[in-house]
């Protein structure tokens, strides 16, 4: 019988294998929030959400990273999740890209509702009332959580296998629209630009280092520079963006080219100079291609670098 469901499940198309279990680790995970959970509810004045959630994550971390029962599945567990060594030489090279990463995914987040009617964050967890220590403590369990766990289901779980099978590419792209996914119960269709360019971006990170760590720190970091924002709309001018209208909203154009010549003209080189709305518009848009090129190039740096080690004997 073992046997049989082992053959039917190595039947299976490896896109359906992989989603498939990514999804069931997706769904453990879940009790990574444990602990955050449970300090909004029990002695929410004391802040242990961190402490908790560091021991939950290393837990998640070693099992799903190879380490533990069974043995014969550890081997599988390290190679999905690239642990395979991460070099000082390539970890210092990754700081960069990882830098211009997070940048380019912040302008896009911020410039999208100028662009495409995307709905501000909704976050149902309030924080209200709570000591700052514990505020702090929450938000950052929140983005360690995001970081750590989404990219080992995600660029590990999911990608991996992708890209042994079909290539790179076909592995992002499967990726990016499982991500958005996953999300779909707090976004929209209008979201789905910067999931992909999310996955796009972490993807390689994670492909071309050879190591899921760049993804994860620019994930968590990500993640923290904004929540200040989604929990109390704080700084005010990034909420300010993240509830913004399309600059077409209004014109009268009905057509995505009349649209798409609205948002080209709101963003074009001139605006820079211009007073107005349309100066911050054109800012993050000029702010998104730098850094989205910057962190190409020297992601090519750190590819180059995780080659070499990769390729040195042993």
């Amino acid at each position: 019988m073992i046997r049989s469901l082992k053959s039917a499940w190595a039947w299976l198309p490896v896109i359906v294998r992989a989603s498939v279990v990514a999804f069931i680790v997706l769904q453990i995970s879940l009790l990574a929030y444990a602990a955050i959970f449970g300090n909004l509810k029990f002695y929410p004045q004391i802040p242990w959400a961190l402490p908790g959630t560091l021991i939950l994550l290393a837990v998640f971390w070693y099992y799903f990273t190879g380490g533990g029962f069974p043995a014969s599945t550890r081997a599988s567990r390290r190679h999905v999740t690239r642990r395979t060594g991460f070099p000082k030489s390539v970890a210092r090279a990754a700081v960069a890209p990882v830098l211009f990463s997070m940048l380019a995914l912040g302008a896009l987040r911020l410039l999208l509702p100028s662009v495409l009617p995307v709905d501000p964050p909704t976050i149902a967890v309030d924080l209200s009332g709570r000591p700052m220590v514990v505020i702090v403590g929450i938000l950052l369990s929140i983005a360690l959580v995001a970081g750590v766990v989404e990219e080992v289901v995600f660029r590990g779980y999911l990608q991996k296998p992708l890209e042994d099978a079909y290539g790179v590419i076909p592995a992002i792209l499967v990726t990016g629209i499982a991500f958005w996914l996953a999300h779909a119960d707090k976004v929209t269709l209008t979201h789905l630009p910067f999931h992909m360019a999310a996955s796009l971006l972490f993807g390689l990170l994670a492909y071309l280092t050879k190591s899921l760590w760049p993804a994860i720190w620019a994930h968590a970091a990500g993640d923290a520079i904004l929540l200040p924002a989604y929990f109390f709309h704080q700084p005010s001018f990034v909420w300010e963006l993240l509830t913004a209208h399309p600059v077409w909203e209004g014109s009268g154009a009905t057509t995505a080219l009349e649209r798409l010549r609205i948002v080209w003209t709101a963003i074009e080189p001139s605006q820079l100079a211009a007073s107005g709305p349309n100066q911050t518009t054109a800012i993050l848009a000029l702010v998104f291609i730098l850094s989205a090129a910057l962190a190409g190039i020297t992601l090519a740096r750190a590819a180059i670098l995780a080659r070499r080690e990769q390729t040195k004997p042993a």
